[in-house]
């Protein structure tokens, strides 16, 4: 008698914390997220330039923003960096670094898990139309970002391999870049064994106007396999690699 009684207190009081976090969640279902991302560099300089090779910069920040609701979300450049340039003297020779960030632009439809992104690259613009498609694993492993708790989830592709961690609390399978598809928003992402990473650092939940969600549409039309062979034969052709994390850095050499 005694546990039936307990029961029937306990009950009304669980039924009534499962509508709060429900409410919850559907009020966290539009907002803003501003991340950081973090690049590290690998420039390797010959010939004249090799000289400057230990002053060279060893990472690049910049600000992103993700716009999202219920169906869409759209993911740019946030508040723009100084930019950074560098000029270095030595033995005569002269080097001037100027590194930008291109106006890259991720649209995706959440509903139809279609994307389409705008890229720049090297003056040209490119508008890629495709998919999430990532297959996402996950781990059981779980940690805090900013106050929200998250879970690990891990996608690999060829020697690439992706870490994220996302959030249920807000129920948007969004997230930055071209990442998504997982029951939550993404609020960081590893790429590269830590080379590339993109961090939130704050979340605001005030309605987003339908103005700041407009599909890009500027660009030449590509598939993903043409663009990427662009880039890759460009940056051959510079005898250069390329990486992911989208800043342009313009070297200028002179004696």
């Amino acid at each position: 008698m005694h546990n039936k009684l307990k029961m029937k207190k306990t009950l009304p009081f669980l039924i009534i914390l499962l509508f709060v976090q429900l409410t919850k969640a559907q009020e966290n279902t539009s907002g803003t997220v501003k991340y950081e991302q973090v690049v590290k560099l690998e420039i390797k300089l010959e010939g004249d330039a090799a000289q400057f090779a230990d002053m060279m910069p060893k990472e690049r920040k910049s600000n992103k923003v993700l716009y999202f609701n219920p169906e869409v979300s759209l993911y740019e450049n946030g508040e723009k960096e100084e930019d950074q340039n560098m000029l270095m003297n030595s033995g005569g020779a002269n080097v001037m670094i100027r590194m930008e960030e291109p106006e890259n632009k991720v649209f995706t439809d959440l509903e139809k898990k279609k994307q389409v992104e705008q890229r720049e690259f090297m003056t040209r613009v490119f508008l890629i139309e495709g998919e999430v498609d990532q297959q996402w694993k996950l781990t059981g492993n779980q940690k805090m970002v900013l106050d929200f708790p998250c879970q690990e989830a891990i996608f690999e592709k060829d020697s690439s391999k992706i870490v994220a961690w996302f959030t249920p609390v807000i129920p948007v399978s969004g997230g930055p870049s071209n990442f998504g598809g997982l029951p939550g928003l993404i609020l960081s992402v590893e790429q590269d064994n830590g080379k590339n990473t993109i961090t939130a650092t704050s979340v605001d939940f005030s309605p987003v106007p339908k103005e700041k969600l407009e599909k890009p549409g500027k660009g030449k039309k590509v598939t993903r396999d043409e663009f990427d062979q662009i880039v890759a034969e460009k940056m051959k052709e510079m005898g250069a690699e390329g990486g992911s994390g989208g800043t342009q850095m313009i070297f200028h050499i002179k004696r």
